[in-house]
Protein backbone atom coordinates (compact mmCIF):
# COMPACT_ATOMS: atom_id res chain seq x y z
CA UNK A 1 0.00 0.00 0.00
CA UNK A 2 2.76 2.19 0.88
CA UNK A 3 4.58 1.29 -2.21
CA UNK A 4 0.91 2.23 -4.33
CA UNK A 5 0.79 5.74 -2.78
CA UNK A 6 4.52 6.52 -3.46
CA UNK A 7 4.13 5.72 -6.89
CA UNK A 8 0.64 7.20 -7.49
CA UNK A 9 0.31 9.62 -5.39
CA UNK A 10 0.88 12.97 -7.44
CA UNK A 11 -1.89 11.34 -9.95
CA UNK A 12 -3.76 11.04 -6.87
CA UNK A 13 -3.70 14.32 -5.95
CA UNK A 14 -4.02 15.70 -9.29
CA UNK A 15 -7.50 13.24 -9.87
CA UNK A 16 -8.56 14.88 -6.41
CA UNK A 17 -8.01 18.42 -7.68
CA UNK A 18 -9.91 17.34 -11.10
CA UNK A 19 -12.55 16.08 -9.23
CA UNK A 20 -13.07 18.89 -6.71
CA UNK A 21 -12.75 21.53 -9.53
CA UNK A 22 -15.88 19.65 -11.00
CA UNK A 23 -17.91 19.75 -8.54
CA UNK A 24 -17.17 23.22 -7.81
CA UNK A 25 -18.41 24.65 -11.26
CA UNK A 26 -21.43 22.17 -11.51
CA UNK A 27 -22.58 23.66 -8.21
CA UNK A 28 -21.60 27.59 -9.76
CA UNK A 29 -23.48 26.55 -12.74
CA UNK A 30 -26.59 25.37 -10.64
CA UNK A 31 -26.68 28.43 -8.43
CA UNK A 32 -26.36 30.26 -11.52
CA UNK A 33 -29.46 28.81 -12.84
CA UNK A 34 -32.03 29.58 -10.11
CA UNK A 35 -35.79 28.32 -10.98
CA UNK A 36 -37.77 31.02 -12.66
CA UNK A 37 -40.64 32.02 -10.80
CA UNK A 38 -44.04 30.57 -12.36
CA UNK A 39 -45.88 33.55 -12.37
CA UNK A 40 -45.69 37.27 -13.87
CA UNK A 41 -48.73 39.43 -14.17
CA UNK A 42 -48.97 42.98 -13.44
CA UNK A 43 -50.58 43.79 -10.28
CA UNK A 44 -53.77 45.43 -9.84
CA UNK A 45 -52.91 49.06 -8.53
CA UNK A 46 -54.70 50.12 -5.40
CA UNK A 47 -55.00 52.99 -3.06
CA UNK A 48 -56.50 52.33 0.72
CA UNK A 49 -55.83 53.91 3.77
CA UNK A 50 -53.19 52.72 6.42
CA UNK A 51 -54.66 51.97 9.88
CA UNK A 52 -52.59 55.63 11.01
CA UNK A 53 -54.64 57.16 8.56
CA UNK A 54 -51.96 57.83 5.87
CA UNK A 55 -52.86 56.69 2.43
CA UNK A 56 -50.76 54.04 0.83
CA UNK A 57 -50.72 53.13 -2.78
CA UNK A 58 -49.39 50.13 -5.16
CA UNK A 59 -46.87 52.82 -6.55
CA UNK A 60 -45.95 54.21 -3.33
CA UNK A 61 -43.96 50.51 -2.89
CA UNK A 62 -42.66 50.05 -6.67
CA UNK A 63 -39.10 49.64 -6.24
CA UNK A 64 -39.48 46.86 -3.04
CA UNK A 65 -40.25 43.87 -3.30
CA UNK A 66 -43.47 43.05 -1.14
CA UNK A 67 -46.28 40.26 0.22
CA UNK A 68 -49.60 40.80 -0.06
CA UNK A 69 -52.20 39.05 2.18
CA UNK A 70 -55.99 39.40 2.14
CA UNK A 71 -57.30 38.97 5.43
CA UNK A 72 -59.51 40.19 8.01
CA UNK A 73 -58.67 40.65 11.76
CA UNK A 74 -61.93 38.37 13.20
CA UNK A 75 -61.51 35.44 11.16
CA UNK A 76 -61.87 32.23 13.37
CA UNK A 77 -58.87 30.14 11.73
CA UNK A 78 -56.21 31.08 9.07
CA UNK A 79 -55.49 34.76 9.36
CA UNK A 80 -54.07 35.07 12.95
CA UNK A 81 -51.85 31.84 12.01
CA UNK A 82 -50.63 33.09 8.69
CA UNK A 83 -50.11 36.39 10.27
CA UNK A 84 -47.80 35.06 12.50
CA UNK A 85 -45.52 33.41 9.64
CA UNK A 86 -45.36 36.25 8.19
CA UNK A 87 -44.27 38.06 11.65
CA UNK A 88 -41.40 35.92 10.90
CA UNK A 89 -40.91 36.99 7.57
CA UNK A 90 -40.68 40.18 9.16
CA UNK A 91 -38.04 39.56 11.61
CA UNK A 92 -36.11 37.27 9.24
CA UNK A 93 -35.66 40.15 7.15
CA UNK A 94 -34.86 42.85 9.56
CA UNK A 95 -31.98 40.89 10.35
CA UNK A 96 -30.76 41.15 7.03
CA UNK A 97 -31.48 44.87 6.93
CA UNK A 98 -33.88 44.55 3.90
CA UNK A 99 -37.20 45.40 5.73
CA UNK A 100 -38.57 48.55 4.96
CA UNK A 101 -35.85 49.49 2.46
CA UNK A 102 -35.92 47.33 0.04
CA UNK A 103 -38.91 45.01 1.44
CA UNK A 104 -42.63 45.85 3.08
CA UNK A 105 -45.32 43.59 3.59
CA UNK A 106 -49.12 44.45 3.33
CA UNK A 107 -52.06 43.23 4.74
CA UNK A 108 -55.29 44.54 3.38
CA UNK A 109 -58.35 43.89 5.12
CA UNK A 110 -61.60 42.87 3.35
CA UNK A 111 -63.55 43.73 6.44
CA UNK A 112 -63.52 47.72 7.35
CA UNK A 113 -66.36 47.86 9.37
CA UNK A 114 -65.13 45.64 12.27
CA UNK A 115 -61.51 46.39 11.19
CA UNK A 116 -61.71 49.65 12.32
CA UNK A 117 -58.22 52.00 12.17
CA UNK A 118 -57.88 50.81 15.72
CA UNK A 119 -58.27 47.32 15.74
CA UNK A 120 -56.14 47.35 13.19
CA UNK A 121 -53.57 49.13 14.46
CA UNK A 122 -53.93 46.57 18.10
CA UNK A 123 -54.12 43.53 15.72
CA UNK A 124 -50.56 45.06 13.95
CA UNK A 125 -49.51 45.53 17.27
CA UNK A 126 -50.35 41.22 17.93
CA UNK A 127 -47.60 40.65 16.00
CA UNK A 128 -45.25 43.66 16.25
CA UNK A 129 -45.48 44.69 13.34
CA UNK A 130 -43.13 47.06 12.48
CA UNK A 131 -45.17 50.14 11.09
CA UNK A 132 -41.93 51.15 8.55
CA UNK A 133 -42.51 47.84 6.57
CA UNK A 134 -45.97 46.54 7.36
CA UNK A 135 -48.30 48.08 6.36
CA UNK A 136 -52.39 47.16 7.37
CA UNK A 137 -54.75 48.59 4.83
CA UNK A 138 -58.56 49.29 4.85
CA UNK A 139 -61.39 50.41 2.05
CA UNK A 140 -64.77 50.03 0.79
CA UNK A 141 -66.01 46.26 1.39
CA UNK A 142 -67.13 45.54 -1.76
CA UNK A 143 -64.33 47.59 -3.91
CA UNK A 144 -62.05 45.54 -1.48
CA UNK A 145 -63.35 42.08 -2.60
CA UNK A 146 -63.20 42.79 -6.10
CA UNK A 147 -59.72 43.72 -5.77
CA UNK A 148 -58.74 40.30 -3.80
CA UNK A 149 -60.26 38.44 -7.22
CA UNK A 150 -58.34 40.39 -9.35
CA UNK A 151 -55.35 39.18 -7.35
CA UNK A 152 -56.63 35.56 -7.80
CA UNK A 153 -58.07 35.72 -3.57
CA UNK A 154 -61.75 34.67 -4.01
CA UNK A 155 -63.85 36.59 -0.93
CA UNK A 156 -67.41 35.23 0.01
CA UNK A 157 -69.69 37.16 2.73
CA UNK A 158 -71.74 35.56 4.83
CA UNK A 159 -74.66 37.69 5.39
CA UNK A 160 -75.96 36.00 7.93
CA UNK A 161 -72.98 36.08 10.68
CA UNK A 162 -70.83 38.58 8.42
CA UNK A 163 -68.45 36.16 8.66
CA UNK A 164 -65.90 35.40 5.38
CA UNK A 165 -64.53 32.60 3.40
CA UNK A 166 -61.66 32.69 1.52
CA UNK A 167 -58.53 31.79 0.03
CA UNK A 168 -55.46 32.06 2.00
CA UNK A 169 -52.99 32.90 -0.53
CA UNK A 170 -49.43 35.29 0.52
CA UNK A 171 -48.85 36.83 -3.34
CA UNK A 172 -44.85 37.92 -3.85
CA UNK A 173 -44.76 40.85 -5.82
CA UNK A 174 -41.50 42.44 -6.95
CA UNK A 175 -40.21 45.36 -7.27
CA UNK A 176 -42.09 46.34 -10.98
CA UNK A 177 -45.16 45.33 -9.43
CA UNK A 178 -45.35 42.45 -10.98
CA UNK A 179 -46.95 39.61 -9.19
CA UNK A 180 -44.43 36.48 -9.45
CA UNK A 181 -45.99 33.69 -7.17
CA UNK A 182 -48.14 32.60 -4.20
CA UNK A 183 -47.64 30.80 -1.32
CA UNK A 184 -50.75 29.03 1.21
CA UNK A 185 -50.63 30.86 4.16
CA UNK A 186 -52.32 27.12 5.84
CA UNK A 187 -49.79 25.08 4.12
CA UNK A 188 -48.21 22.92 6.95
CA UNK A 189 -45.01 22.98 5.12
CA UNK A 190 -44.96 26.34 4.70
CA UNK A 191 -41.16 27.46 5.16
CA UNK A 192 -41.19 31.53 6.39
CA UNK A 193 -37.11 31.42 5.72
CA UNK A 194 -37.98 30.36 1.65
CA UNK A 195 -40.67 33.22 1.35
CA UNK A 196 -37.54 35.54 2.50
CA UNK A 197 -35.41 33.72 -0.07
CA UNK A 198 -37.72 34.21 -2.83
CA UNK A 199 -37.54 37.91 -1.59
CA UNK A 200 -34.21 38.56 -1.52
CA UNK A 201 -33.90 37.36 -4.69
CA UNK A 202 -35.84 39.43 -5.94
CA UNK A 203 -34.85 42.66 -4.55
CA UNK A 204 -31.75 42.10 -6.06
CA UNK A 205 -33.11 42.60 -9.44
Amino acid sequence: MADFLKKNGFRLVVMALLIGLIVYFALTLMKGKEAPFPMSQPAPAFQMDNYDGTKLSLANLEGKTKLVYFFYSTCPDVCSPTTYQLSKVQDSLVKKGLFGSKTAIVSISFDPTKDTPQQLKDFAANFHADPKGWYFLRGDEQQTIDLAKKYGVMVIKDEKNGTFTHNNAILLVDGKNVIRTYYVGNDPDLDPEKIVEDMVRLSKQ
